[in-house]
């Protein structure tokens, strides 16, 4: 019999990025579910050259891995900083750096038509892994690129979780989508969530349906979508 105090009871929803969301797993459990983690990607920090960080008006940063492996550099910097995204802005700030700007929906196609008219001809850094995409470049203004670190499959991760069937997955970035459909992963069988329209379209474009999507882009907010497909 549902409850609606429990409304995922019997419900198994899986977490695939690169970090576990300790407070979407407890939202998970609170609500009666169960959770299980497959990262389909891993990340680690490129040892490289660093930029002259002086040459720049803005450090641009889309995702929290990026923000997490620059605040280990503990570097000064006089720049301004942008962020895509809650998780990415919290990560610099706890590091005592102030976020000057995010867009007003949390991705990177919103974020190049608003920056723009605050940046005027600024020159901007853009802090990303070997895996973003190139949308950040497209914007009307010099744009220099740094790769801090680099993306890879977990294929061993994407083959358990293409076996599994009747659970709910969550796909957070297009190079999850990308590692599951390396794997084989279909999308019979499973029910599917995505973060972000970039990481929809994406599923889309590998012939997925997707059946939950956020209007706020972080894993609280999918997670409460979920819980209403169940009522």
């Amino acid at each position: 019999m549902f409850d609606p105090e429990f409304p995922l009871t019997g419900e198994t929803i899986v977490f695939t990025g690169s970090n576990q969301p300790e407070e979407a797993v407890e939202l998970v459990e609170k609500f009666g579910g169960k959770t299980l983690y497959y990262p389909l990607i891993e990340t680690s920090v490129r040892q490289s050259q660093l930029p002259d960080f002086e040459r720049y008006d803005w450090l641009i940063f889309t995702s929290g891995n990026s923000a997490e492996a620059f605040c280990q550099l503990h570097l000064a910097t006089h720049a301004k900083i942008a962020a895509v995204g809650e998780k990415t802005a919290e990560v610099l700030e706890q590091h005592g750096y102030k976020v000057s700007f995010m867009p007003s929906v949390y991705s990177a196609d919103v974020f190049v038509k608003e920056f723009p008219a605050v940046a005027g001809e600024a020159n901007c850094l853009f802090i990303k892994g070997s895996l973003a995409r190139n949308t950040i470049a497209s914007m009307p203004m010099k744009v220099d690129e740094w790769i801090i670190y680099e993306t890879t499959f977990k294929i061993e991760n994407a083959e358990k979780l293409k076996a599994l069937d009747g659970v709910t997955v969550i796909f957070a970035s297009p190079s999850a989508v990308s590692a599951y459909r390396e794997a084989g992963g279909d999308w019979s069988g499973i029910r599917v969530a995505a973060i972000g329209h970039v990481t929809e379209n994406a599923i889309r474009q590998e012939g997925g349906t997707v059946d939950f999507i956020p209007e706020k882009y972080t894993y609280t907010e999918i997670i409460n979508e979920i819980v209403k497909g169940s009522f």
